[in-house]
């Protein structure tokens, strides 16, 4: 059976034009839509109708067209989803099965949702929210290792960011991962070096410019520095992280001046994801 977690779509990010292919697995599908508000909707309308769901892409099934669907089932033959889709059928009319050759290295193989079912109570009078904002992806570093971003809804009507908010995860198997951060927008610049993650996360504003902040981590997750207000990060010899430094003048002029911070070793464990 899926696990059922709080994650939506995958956009790997940096995949092939031919996307690798993992397993083959059988959907059974009850749902399915290319607008990805719509189909967290449709997800939360199964899940409090007491079925499992997982939303995935097809370009996760190696598909060129892509749209969304709600997974009821994730089988490893077609014999197995046939016998899952009968038991289904009685109370979800429509349900289908689908062959799918997995996208090494997607949200799919890693069983994360697409689009987080948070996603489903986004209001629809939100200004700035895009397509995008609702959409989870995931990230494939050069190392080997891969990060999820989680892109979910926080109801917080005080939030200048109407609620949006990401989730960085280091994904470590089937529904599993280490949480890095729980507030990084848009997350970027991602580096590494011997184990070792850097990256960095839109932060305040300051007039019109946007400031971030970099995270380090060792090659199990753990945090080994915090940089406010610092952009492009690299980890030039594993002891300490080189940023450029933001300030911004009384004419609103941002200012960058390399700095290097030492690398703490790391005093809090990992955070383990909680599906």
């Amino acid at each position: 059976m899926i696990h059922l977690v709080t994650l939506f779509v995958s956009i790997v990010a940096g995949s092939p034009s031919e996307p690798a292919a993992g397993a083959v697995v059988w959907l059974v599908v009850g749902a399915s839509d290319s607008s990805p508000a719509k189909i967290a909707r449709a997800a939360k309308t199964l899940v409090a109708s007491g079925f499992p769901a997982l939303v995935f892409e097809t370009k996760d099934c190696g598909e060129k067209r892509n749209v969304f669907g709600v997974a009821l089932d994730v089988s490893e033959s077609a014999d197995a989803a046939r016998a899952s889709l009968q038991r289904l059928r009685p109370t979800t009319k429509g349900a289908y099965i689908k062959r799918c050759e997995v996208v090494s290295r997607s949200l799919l193989e890693y069983r994360f949702s697409a689009v987080d079912s948070s996603i489903a109570d986004v209001p629809h009078d939100v200004v700035n929210w895009e397509d995008s904002d609702r959409v989870s992806t995931a990230i494939n570093l050069p190392d080997g290792r891969d990060l999820i971003a989680q892109r979910v809804y926080i109801k917080d009507p005080d939030d200048p960011m109407e609620g949006r908010t990401v989730h960085m995860i280091l994904a470590n198997g089937s529904g599993k991962g280490t949480v890095l951060s729980e507030d990084c927008f848009w997350p970027g610049r991602f580096k590494e070096h011997d184990g070792q993650l850097a990256f960095q996360c839109a932060g305040e504003e300051a007039g019109d410019q946007l400031l971030h902040t970099v995270l380090v981590f060792d090659a199990k997750g753990s945090p080994l520095a915090k940089v406010e207000h610092c952009r492009n990060p690299s980890l030039p010899d594993g002891a300490a992280v080189i940023c450029s430094k933001e300030s911004v003048n009384v004419n609103g002029q941002l200012k960058l001046r390399p700095t290097r911070v030492p690398l703490m070793p790391a005093k809090e464990p990992a955070q383990p994801h909680k599906p």
